[in-house]
């Protein structure tokens, strides 16, 4: 008998052991063809209170079953189902696991006539049993806010409306979509539908005159986080409402880099589809370049 499957000497349950940021490189399947990603892997099991241990080894065993994974299944969602499976299957004594891909990817962004490749960060999950799993989807983007009430202010300090001052934030947005189903969600729409909710987008490069343009814009769109996040669920929804299961929770959570306080302020809102049915969906697919007859089935 190895030391692994001996009695614990506590009979304590581990909710959750196996290893945290195994680097792999992942090929999935994109629009603009294959791409392979860099990708941070955590893998984990769970073990009994009768058990001493598990066999850790076989986590990386799950890993190296990434060289024969079917094309058809070539996403990250598809990835980490996969994992999580052959976690299962090489660790008959667990009744359950969780693996987690972290990655950064590179997504074509259009803002006026701004164009740019930006990084926006994507972790992807899968947790439960074999017969009930959890499937969590997050992509994080960078932008901008302009306060609203600031700018209310100031043009009541200055007795004139148009585009006076109001105080700007670098804000992280991230959109997550959860549910007990997998679906495979293309990053590059949730990130559109991302950086469409804030008052502008950030970019890697700007010349002079797009910074200009850029901020212009800004301030005529300023909003709250709270405007933030509820729009960011609602774009979500009104984007994969006809691929998303009943079971389906879709979270948005912002952090707004305060540039007045020294404080910064959180904001987070979820709705499941119940939730969102009564959402017109028609101006928020617009601002996406999109109608609903575009929307993927």
């Amino acid at each position: 008998m190895e030391i692994q499957d001996r009695p614990s000497d506590y009979p304590i349950p581990v909710r959750r052991v196996g290893f945290s940021g195994v680097l792999r490189r992942i090929t999935i399947k994109s629009p603009e063809g294959h791409v392979q990603l860099t990708t941070r892997i955590d893998l984990y099991v769970e073990v009994s209170p009768d058990r001493k241990g598990a066999h850790l080894s076989r986590n990386i065993d799950a890993i190296n079953l990434l060289e024969r994974i079917p094309e058809e299944s070539w996403s990250l969602e598809g990835f980490a189902e996969a994992l999580h499976k052959e976690l299962l299957e090489l660790h008959p004594y667990s009744s359950s696991a969780v693996v987690k891909l972290k990655t950064t990817y590179w997504v074509p962004a259009e803002f006026l006539d701004i164009k740019g490749l930006e990084p926006v960060s994507v972790r992807i999950s899968v947790s439960g049993g074999k017969e009930r799993k959890t499937y969590s989807t997050s992509v994080t983007v960078k932008g901008l806010t302009v306060c609203p009430s600031a700018q209310t202010t100031t043009s009541q300090l200055l007795g004139q409306g148009g585009l006076t001052p109001s105080h700007v934030q670098k804000v992280l947005l991230k959109g997550n979509v959860r549910s007990e189903r997998l679906s495979v969600l293309r990053i590059e729409e949730m990130a559109t539908c991302l950086w469409a909710s804030l008052s502008a987008p950030s970019f890697t490069l700007l010349k002079r005159l797009q910074e200009g343009e850029l901020i212009l814009t800004a301030f005529r769109n300023p909003k709250f986080a709270e405007d933030v996040v509820r729009e960011t669920v609602a774009r979500l929804w009104c984007r994969f409402k006809d691929v998303l299961p009943p079971s389906s929770t879709i979270m948005a959570e912002v952090l707004s880099l305060e540039s007045i306080h020294p404080q910064d302020v959180y904001a987070m809102a979820a709705g499941t589809p119940q939730d969102l049915a009564g959402i017109d969906c028609a101006p928020l697919l617009c601002k996406l370049g999109v109608n609903e007859t575009q929307v993927p089935s």
